[in-house]
């Protein structure tokens, strides 16, 4: 194989995002590419060298396979093989192991690992996108509906602000006022096809704060931010960013009530996968509360339009977040940890 050969070769393997591993006789990591490194949670480099068994705890299965790809010079399938990747976490993955002979002429093999947890959460998030347009399709009559009260609400505001000449309570008519053309323009974007209108550079902590400005504190609930100061700017819509997490804070209060806690905490991810697509940079944003967590008869369908499980819910609030991350080719994910609720946000940053 020429040396151009190798280096398209090279970068493929790269930009796949099944996990490729790439293993000699000796059962030894020759290579990985950026996906099988986020699978396994470690890096490429401190791995090549090492046998299976020092990769993969409780590695006996997976190692049978590949002896047996090795001794008959076949392929080997093997579905929802549950393997432990690390020492915390256990996944089921669909194992593919193909023979091949290495440039040197020696024997080497192929390994390719499908995370299925990952593949369902694809062929959800694809379905979601169908329901999303349907619904944004049936919401934009009421969208119409909607731009007439808020016309009068931002009037009302103006007036008031005028009668309150010098007053400090003109910062609460201000943030009417500012609340009103957001979802003046948030509604307009909605009578419009998907993507980001007006994508600007944005910082994420002063868009957290913003939201918790406008999110006040009915009922009271002790926030918390835990915040990462060496976050890059994020290229973003602001508008739909504040919508997105204005929503998932506001489900973040009414969850915790009285007296609970919601907290903020942002960090970089590196090398990971954003609906099917593997991205070296990305910002992960978590909106965290000590609430009960989501119903769990309601918990496989939390995203879909016109699903609650509040007697006073109308089920929009995380469908357009979904949407609006959607749009910025994100992903929102949803989990219980330690008896808390954790909804996740991932955004590019390449």
């Amino acid at each position: 194989m020429s040396a151009g050969s190798a280096a398209q070769a090279s970068h493929l393997l790269e930009n796949l995002h099944t996990a490729v591993l790439v293993f000699g006789p000796d059962l030894r990591l020759r290579a990985i590419n950026s996906a099988g490194e986020h699978l396994l949670s470690a890096s490429g480099r401190k791995m090549l060298g090492l046998p299976l068994s020092e990769i993969v705890p409780d590695h006996e299965a997976l190692t049978d396979m590949l002896e047996r790809a090795l001794k008959h010079r076949r392929c080997y399938t093997e579905w929802g093989m549950e393997l432990r990747l690390n020492l915390e976490r256990t996944a089921p993955l669909d194992v593919m192991v193909t023979p091949a002979t290495a440039v040197d002429g020696k024997p080497e093999l192929i390994v390719e690992l499908v995370n299925v947890e990952s593949l369902t959460r694809a062929r959800r998030d694809e379905q979601l996108a169908f329901l999303h347009e349907a619904a944004r399709k049936s919401l934009r009559g009421v969208a119409h509906e909607i731009k007439n009260p808020l016309g009068g609400l931002r009037g009302a505001a103006q007036l008031l602000e005028r009668e309150l000449d010098g007053s400090s309570l003109r910062e609460y008519t201000q943030i009417i006022i500012s609340e009103a053309d957001r979802l003046r323009n948030l509604v307009d974007r909605m009578l419009v096809p998907r993507g980001r209108s007006q994508a600007v550079e944005l910082n994420i902590h002063e868009i957290l704060e913003y939201v918790l400005s406008v999110q006040g504190a009915e009922p009271p609930v002790e926030f918390e931010r835990d915040y990462d100061p060496s976050l890059p700017a994020l290229q973003a819509d602001r508008d739909q960013l504040v919508q997105i997490f204005l929503n998932l804070v506001r489900n973040a209060v009414q969850a915790a009530g009285s007296g609970g806690r919601v907290t903020l905490r942002t960090r970089v991810k590196r090398n990971c996968s954003i609906r099917q697509q593997q991205h070296r940079l990305a910002l992960q944003v978590e909106v965290i509360d000590s609430g009960p967590g989501v119903p769990a008869e309601i918990e496989s369908e939390m995203f879909f339009p016109m699903v609650t499980g509040r007697a006073d819910g109308v089920g929009l609030g995380l469908s357009i977040a979904q949407a609006l991350t959607q749009a910025h080719d994100g992903s929102i994910e949803y989990e219980r940890d330690g008896g808390q609720t954790v909804f996740r946000i991932l955004l590019p940053l390449d």
